[in-house]
Parts: structure tokens; C-alpha cells; sequence
């Protein structure tokens, strides 16, 4: 590096009398050899009447109107000097002007600044270490940048979670209505029965209430909530009140009101859901209550499972985990969350084959077929080539369930027998993760909960007609709840 600092200063220095080029006195001027010096030098040591001799070559240039000044100027070497020309010293003390790098400022010895603690640098130092900062500082910003892209994805993972979510409880049916109360005590149901059926309506009005007082108090709220917020905001109410409307929602800010949607919901779960009593149950259903005070409020979240469906924990679906490796080294782990609600069969198959109890399964399955930013299939057991793949019950291919769910990003679907005599659109083993939204593909039964992004790492093996170039294989699986 210093060599060639060296060689750089070299060019910007006239090789007759070895001082700077300069704008005024000594500006290089290019001879028709191509050699070039300063004007001082053109003048009073090469001049030769109306003539130029090169001390390098001895080729003569014959001067333009007889002056050196009409030469032409080596632009390249003016600009070089003025790069590498020295700073000017200190116009207080004369003496050379160093840098501080801590302070941004030029100072000389004998300047005042001098007596701080911070070191002065020569000009050349002082360039070279600000150069090293910059490079230290890019690398850093890039590394911050990947970091904050690796955020943004799982942010998008979590947000198509939660759209593939609340997708699916819209497209659930409403739940049913119960019989009448007054049906029950014409039937010639018992005292008993009756009351239990009114404590299961109670329970399931006091939810329906309570999500609509949350609902109210997220829409109008125009700050960010905490715990201690909602806790005042729902003591303060009465019952079947709910909070005023506040005008201009359609101004409102969709982040925020995001924030406070998952806010309750992270509410609901750890503070409004009392630990299931024997009481406090009936029929299986258990009563959710809002505590006025924080005494009464549980500090662990309770398994009971919700009226609502939109307060339901995640975890009460079924949660199964596939170990995957390519080129047999481990590359990590998939969880998928099945809706067993809303596809009993294929939720049943499923689960059969990723626990193993018949013996043959999912594990030791390969991925087949994948394409990049669109989906991934698996599952076939049999013949590991998207030809086989049959069903955990007798019929070997059955019906999928009609789930209404669509087909998203981070959904999990049956996918269709490719039997050349099946024409009905059978499913057996084989199933789809989709990385894109894709309204055709029905069979929709479960998602994707974690680690998705190593379905988009998986996806990018694939070559144009689907085939991987690595080996992926499923190396284990199995329910986790």
C-alpha cells in the first residue's frame, strides 16, 4: 500500500526539478513525446529558442507561438497534485497542521487543542484511519441490513400466520344455536339439564360479550394499550356497555390498531383465562370472566378452552414437527398446526402418518417436487415420487374435507391423487406447503406455525420442472402436543 501511495506521488511531481505541480507557477505541460514537466522548467532549463529538448529522450517539441505557456496542460497530473498536495500549515504557529479524528478539527502543536487528551494524526494517517472507519462502517450496516431483513421476513411469517388465521375462523360457519330453553322443559328434560344448559349459555354470553367490549375498545383506542389499560378500560364498564366511538376511523393508523389487536389477544390469554375449576366447568366448556381487580386477575395462562374462537390458543390444535436434512446434514425443524375442527379425515390421516402408528409414514419421505416461491410437496411414502401415497384408511384415497379455507402462503393442503383413473380429486398421503397465495388449490387443512423460511430455502433447490438438485429427506416427525 505504501509502495503504491509512493508511485502516486511520483506522478504528481515534475521529474526535472521534483517539486508539486500547482495551478500558477508550475503547471505540468505535456511535450510531444508524451513526457511531461512543470512550466518553470519549460522556461528556463529545456528551452531552446523556439524549441523543447526532453532530458529523457532528447526529442526536440516545437514550441506553439514560440511560448511554453502555449503547451498543453497533463490535466490527469494537476488533478493528482491537487489530491496529494500537502495541507497548509497552521496560520497561527506556521508549523505543520496535524488532524484529530475525535474532535474533527486541524490544529498544529502548539495549538490549544494540543492539550487535550485526544492524539493528532498527520494528514496521511488521519485519511487512511477515516478510510478503515468507513469499510468498518459499511460492512456493519450491511450486516445490520441482513439482520433487519431476516426481521422483516418473520414479521411477514407472523403476519401471514395471523391473515391465514383469521381467514379461517371466517370461513367457519357460525357456531350453532342451541335449542330453546323453553324446548327443553317441554321435552321433559331434567331440572339439572336445564340448569346446565343456562350456565353454558351464560358462559358462552359472557364471552361473546367480553370480545366485543375488546373489539369496541381496539377500534377506538388511538394510543398503543397495555395490560393495565385494558384492565381499567373493562373495570370501567358496565355491563353491555361499550366504549363511545371516536370519530374519523378511517384515518386511522393500521399498525397501531394491529398492535392492539395482538395486545388483547396476549390479554385474553395470560390475564382473562382463570385456571379451569371443577365449578367453574360445565359440559366442557369453561367460563371466561373479566376481573375488575388485578388481585383476582391468574397470573398462568389456563387450557380451558374458549367461547370464542377468535380467543382460542393456538395450541389447542394439533402441532406436529418434521426433522429435515439435506445432503444428510440437519437443516432444521418444520412445525405445522392441523385444523382438526374443520378437516376431522384429513386431520386424522395426517396424523396417523406423521406419528407412525400403522407402521409406515411420513418419515423417511423425501421432497420431490419443489418450486421456488410457489410450493414445496412431500409425503409420498411409497414411492417417493409423487406416484404413490396412500391413505391411513381402508378406501386407500378418500374425499378431502370441504374446509373453505384458502390457499395461502404458509397454508398446508392435500394434494390430489395423480392416479391416471382417478378423476374425482382423491388425496391420499402426499401434501403441499404453498409459499404464495394460490385460489385453485382446495384441501386446505393445516399451516405452517415455524419455520417457514426454511420452506423458502427448500423451494430454491428446485430447477425449472420441479425436481430438486439435493436430497431432502424428512429424518423424523411426530405430534408435539
Amino acid at each position: 500500500m505504501a509502495s503504491s501511495l509512493d508511485d502516486l506521488e511520483e506522478l504528481a511531481l515534475c521529474s526535472c526539478c521534483k517539486r508539486v505541480f500547482d495551478d500558477s507557477e508550475r503547471p505540468p505541460k505535456v511535450l510531444s513525446c508524451k513526457h511531461y514537466f512543470c512550466l518553470a522548467c519549460t522556461r528556463g532549463v529545456l528551452d531552446a529558442g523556439r524549441e523543447v529538448r526532453c532530458v529523457h529522450c532528447w526529442k526536440r517539441t516545437e514550441l506553439p507561438d514560440g511560448r511554453p505557456e502555449a503547451l498543453p496542460t497533463h490535466g490527469a497530473a494537476l488533478a493528482l497534485a491537487r489530491r496529494l498536495s500537502p495541507d497548509p500549515p497552521c496560520t497561527v504557529h506556521a508549523l505543520p497542521a496535524l488532524w484529530c479524528a475525535a474532535c474533527g478539527v486541524r490544529a498544529c502543536r502548539l495549538c490549544d487543542h494540543a492539550h487535550h487528551a485526544h492524539a493528532l494524526r498527520p494528514t496521511r494517517e488521519a485519511r487512511a484511519l477515516l478510510a478503515r472507519e468507513s469499510r468498518l462502517l459499511q460492512s456493519d450496516l450491511q450486516r445490520l441490513a441482513v439482520r433487519q431483513r431476516d426481521s422483516l421476513l418473520r414479521a411477514l411469517d407472523a403476519a401471514t400466520a395471523m391473515k391465514t388465521r383469521l381467514e379461517a375462523e371466517l370461513a367457519l360457519p357460525l357456531s350453532p344455536v342451541p335449542a330453546p330453553f323453553d324446548r327443553l322443559v317441554d321435552e321433559g328434560f331434567s331440572l339439572a339439564t336445564a340448569m346446565s344448559e343456562r350456565e353454558r349459555l351464560r358462559a358462552r354470553h359472557a364471552d361473546a360479550l367480553l370480545q366485543c367490549r375488546l373489539d369496541d375498545l381496539i377500534r377506538n383506542a388511538n394510543v398503543p394499550l397495555d395490560f393495565e389499560l385494558l384492565r381499567r378500560a373493562l373495570s370501567g364498564l358496565g355491563p353491555g356497555e361499550s366504549s363511545p366511538p371516536i370519530s374519523g376511523e378511517e384515518g386511522r393508523d393500521p399498525v397501531l390498531f394491529l398492535a392492539n389487536y395482538c395486545m388483547a389477544q396476549l390479554y385474553t390469554r395470560h390475564c382473562l383465562v382463570r385456571r379451569a375449576q371443577p365449578s367453574d366447568v360445565i359440559d366442557g366448556v369453561g367460563v371466561l370472566e373479566a376481573d375488575a381487580t388485578p388481585e383476582a386477575a391468574s397470573p398462568a395462562p389456563s387450557t380451558a378452552a374458549l367461547g370464542s374462537p377468535m380467543l382460542r390458543n393456538p395450541s389447542t390444535y394439533p402441532l406436529f414437527y418434521f426433522n429435515i436434512e439435506i445432503n444428510g446434514n440437519p437443516f432444521g425443524r418444520v412445525v405445522i398446526e392441523v385444523r382438526d375442527d374443520v378437516a376431522p379425515r384429513m386431520a386424522r390421516n395426517f396424523s396417523v402418518l406423521a406419528t407412525g402408528e400403522l407402521g409406515v409414514g411420513y418419515r423417511g419421505c423425501t421432497v420431490f417436487q419443489c418450486w421456488e416461491n410457489e410450493s414445496v410437496i412431500t409425503g409420498d411414502f411409497e414411492l417417493n415420487n409423487g406416484r404413490g401415497g396412500r391413505s391411513v384408511f381402508e378406501e386407500s384415497y378418500f374425499m378431502p374435507d370441504d374446509t373453505k379455507m384458502v390457499a395461502v402462503r404458509g397454508s398446508v393442503g392435500m394434494r390430489r391423487s395423480q392416479k391416471r383413473h382417478d378423476n374425482l380429486g382423491l388425496v391420499g398421503s402426499q401434501f403441499r406447503i404453498m409459499l404464495r397465495e394460490m385460489r385453485g388449490f382446495t384441501a386446505i387443512f393445516a399451516f405452517v406455525v415455524e419455520g417457514l423460511e426454511l420452506i423458502d430455502r427448500l423451494s430454491r433447490t428446485g430447477d425449472s420442472a420441479g425436481k430438486p438438485h439435493s436430497s431432502i429427506l424428512i429424518t423424523s416427525c411426530g405430534k408435539l402436543n
